[in-house]
């Protein structure tokens, strides 16, 4: 796993990432940025001061890489994740409910060239990565907070990877 706390560093991994190796076309690649809800209040819905903080993170790294969507499910702990992203890029979060192809579909339809946000939970953000086309083990622990998957797509082409971002989180 990569750990990125530096802002540059982050930036220069993730453009090397999504460029690489994809052809010289005029629509961008789509880079999804796939994260759990920050860390968790036991089994309240409420984020705990580690997870305020880790949303605050996470707004600072979406800022930076541009993020121009978001999306969430309605629960609070995934609303407040993305929230802070929201109001500093200023934009809305758009609720999301099934994970079937046809959401898929609809939203890879959607956002073409686009950076985009999506704040799920640990028994789904695999889900995610998988149905936008990422192979590899992307499952998360009960106690993981701390993963930011990233995946670029490029018509059917895709690739995906795991970072760590801010406080680590679980057992490593």
């Amino acid at each position: 796993m990569i750990r990125c706390d530096v802002k540059f560093g982050l930036w220069l991994l993730l453009g090397l990432f999504v460029s690489s190796g994809y052809s010289q076309e005029v629509t961008p690649p789509t880079t999804w940025y796939i994260v759990r809800h920050a860390d968790r209040d036991g089994s309240h819905d409420a984020l705990t001061e580690a997870g305020v903080q880790r949303s605050d993170r996470l707004a600072e790294l979406m800022q930076i890489l541009r993020v121009n969507h978001i999306y969430s499910t309605d629960t609070e702990r995934t609303r407040n994740t993305a929230g802070p992203t929201a109001a500093k890029m200023s934009l809305p979060v758009k609720l999301y409910g099934d994970l079937d192809k046809s959401w898929f579909d609809q939203i890879k339809e959607k956002h073409p060239g686009d950076v985009v946000l999506i704040v799920g939970h640990s028994n789904t953000a695999d889900k995610i990565v998988e149905g936008l086309g990422g192979k590899g083990n992307f499952s998360l622990d009960d106690d993981e907070y701390d993963s930011l998957f990233v995946v670029s797509t490029k018509g059917r082409e895709a690739r995906a990877m795991r970072i760590r971002y801010g406080s680590q989180s679980g057992k490593k």
